[in-house]
């Protein structure tokens, strides 16, 4: 009867027993747990190399360095820009050092390996339960340097493997912790932008937006295989390696045959040349060693201003003389540049970015600082136009290297300053004559009709990132040949311009062997002109004089006087042009353009009549 009755008792429904998830853990020999635990820590081993490949795609190093590695981590975490966080933001990574609108086929790499580093901690934690994913999000936090992203897939391996997210369908727990992440490369698209500034093309924009939309798109698919794969498998270990490897491999592979090591390197390369010597405006740091210096005086005290004049004094001396900690720096970034040009080239001498190099080294060896600039505006300012004689080989070398583009137009400017230097005028002639025909020669091709597509797929000639300015360039020709060509002095011969050949004169040096830029260059000037009284060159050394002159209105006082002594001489377009450009500075503007007219009447074909027209566009030429 007891049988019979408790045989009656309906049994509770099925869909109230939780059935227990099934994942690689769910077996419990020892020789599956020793299995599972080694392949474990293969799928980890593995991932380490992908994390390291991540971080020597952004820095050239295989691992992080010792030194400054806590700094760099704790960089990511203030509360600065996202354009300024280069080296550990998400953004950077299109931008610097490989900057995916210079490199397209960038986009699929950093798509690619991506992928792998979002999909394979949530797969981890799916297939090897939560605590297991551990691992890797140190592995992108500590090795790949990227700290955001691995607090982004900790917050995404907990959505995808704990309550109330973790479902009996795998992959919709997968698309699940997906949501931070794509919550997350939304933010870094937004630093890409601001990173990038201004107005970005249509083309471009899909360039920065292509290799976060394949990363999601990626994961998604590794997600579904890979799912699939252990479901198949009934949860067993070795799901995850094979397909790890192969998206490990595949970016390798991507960027080493389609891209290339010197293109990284060089890229490196180009950022230390853009850093090393970046202007920068010292002025607060003056103003504290000023104050310093003033509370480090016994009473009574001299006053600030006493004290700022002796310690801009100081500086400059130690900017510009032998000695001192700023000149050691500068040699110091000098020499680091030029052995790293040379490590270039060295490891990778037939790079299509081997001519680029050789023309860094040149400019780097012609580096120098402005100290007319600092007096001005306290900015620390280099230039390089004024070439050392000590560069002259590098500039032979890139033009050896580099017939008739425009590393090479530069090669021969410079080779022909210098020759003029050394009164090597038929020399430095034949010099501008060649670079005339290189930068005639040479003229972009037209854009054809489905332009957009080419860019998209296509990258920028190597020596496009130098910023070479072909106009400049001709405007220094054109300014050295008509010296050359129109000043030879019938006593003097090139004395004036080139220096007298012999040791012992009393003015060791001539025109072109001032630098306009230096401490002293009016009063060499003036030197040189009562040495040579009455050379062909002296309207052009009143008008060096004039253009160095201030205030504005005794710059225009001496620019007029320069037009009235020497009508017919051939520095007049440039001093019409200097006249007025002063003219619109001093809110003469009528006059200015009075005088814009006139050198487009009586000058139509220099070079000046030229700057001119292009004044409005590009603002005055230095």
């Amino acid at each position: 009867m007891s049988e019979t009755i408790l045989s009656q008792v309906p049994s509770a429904p099925r869909e109230a027993v939780a059935i227990p998830l099934k994942d690689v853990w769910s077996r419990s020999g020892s020789t599956y747990r020793i299995r599972a635990i080694v392949l474990l820590g293969v799928n980890v081993l593995l991932f380490a190399g992908v994390a390291s490949f991540a971080y020597w795609l952004r820095t050239g190093e295989r691992t992080p360095p010792r030194e400054g590695y806590w700094d760099e981590l704790a960089h990511t975490f203030l509360s600065v820009p996202m354009s300024e966080r280069t080296g550990v933001s998400l953004g950077s990574f299109l931008i610097d050092p490989i900057n995916v609108q210079e490199v397209p086929v960038h986009i699929p790499i950093v798509g690619l390996l991506m992928a792998a580093l979002i999909a394979i901690p949530v797969l981890v934690s799916i297939l090897y339960r939560f605590w297991s994913s551990l691992p890797f999000v140190a592995v992108i936090g500590f090795l790949a340097v990227m700290p955001w992203l691995a607090l982004t897939l900790l917050s995404s391996c907990l959505i995808a493997s704990v309550r109330p997210f973790r479902t009996q369908f795998r992959f919709t727990s997968a698309l699940l912790g997906l949501v931070p992440v794509v919550l997350y490369l939304i933010l870094a698209w937004e630093g890409t932008t601001d990173a990038v500034g201004g107005n970005i093309d249509p083309v471009d924009r899909i360039k920065f937006i292509a290799p976060w939309v394949m990363a999601i798109v990626a994961a998604t698919v590794l997600f579904a295989i890979v799912l699939s794969i252990a479901r198949v498998v009934d949860y067993r270990p070795g799901a995850i390696a094979p397909l790890l490897a192969v998206m490990f491999g595949i970016p390798v592979a991507l960027f080493e045959f389609q891209v290339g090591r010197d293109e990284l390197y060089y890229r490196i390369l180009e950022t230390h040349s853009r850093t090393q010597f970046e202007d920068r405006d010292a002025s607060v740091e003056l103003e504290r060693a000023v104050f310093d210096r003033w509370a480090g005086r016994p009473s009574p005290r001299p006053s600030l201003n006493a004290i700022r004049e002796i310690v801009e004094e100081r500086w400059l001396m130690e900017l510009i003389g032998d000695v001192g900690a700023e000149d050691t720096a500068l040699a110091q970034h000098q020499t680091e540049m030029t052995d790293r040009c040379d490590w270039f080239l060295r490891h990778f001498p037939r790079s299509r970015y081997a001519v680029n190099a050789l023309y860094i080294k040149a400019r780097t060896m012609d580096k120098r600082f402005d100290p007319l600039e600092f007096r001005r505006t306290k900015w620390i300012r280099f230039y390089d136009d004024y070439p050392r004689p000590r560069s002259r080989q590098a500039w032979r070398m890139v033009l050896e290297n580099d017939r008739d583009g425009r590393p090479a137009a530069v090669a021969l400017l410079r080779l022909a300053q210098l020759d003029a230097r050394d009164a090597r005028i038929d020399r430095a002639l034949d010099g501008l004559v060649r670079l005339r025909r290189t930068l005639t020669g040479n003229v972009p091709k037209p854009q054809l009709a489905g332009g957009s597509l080419h860019r998209l797929l296509g990258g920028e000639e190597p020596a496009a990132s130098l910023g070479i300015n072909p106009d400049r360039i001709l405007l220094e020709l054109d300014r050295l040949e008509g010296l050359l060509r129109n000043n030879h002095d019938p006593i003097y011969h090139f004395e004036p311009l080139s220096g007298p050949v012999g040791a012992g004169a009393a003015v060791p040096y001539g025109f072109l062997d001032l630098d306009p830029r230096s401490d002293g260059y009016v009063d060499s000037l003036r030197t040189l002109k009562r040495q040579y009284p009455s050379c062909q060159i002296e309207d052009n050394i009143d008008l060096e004089i004039a253009k160095h002159t201030t205030p504005l209105e005794d710059k225009i006082r001496l620019l007029y006087k320069c037009l009235s002594d020497f009508p017919r001489r051939d520095a007049i377009p440039e001093v019409l042009y200097r006249l007025a450009v002063a003219q619109k500075q001093s809110n003469r503007t009528a006059e200015g353009e009075e005088t814009f007219q006139r050198l487009f009447r009586e000058f139509p074909g220099s070079p000046w009549a030229r700057a001119a027209e292009r004044l409005t566009l590009a603002g005055p030429i230095e």
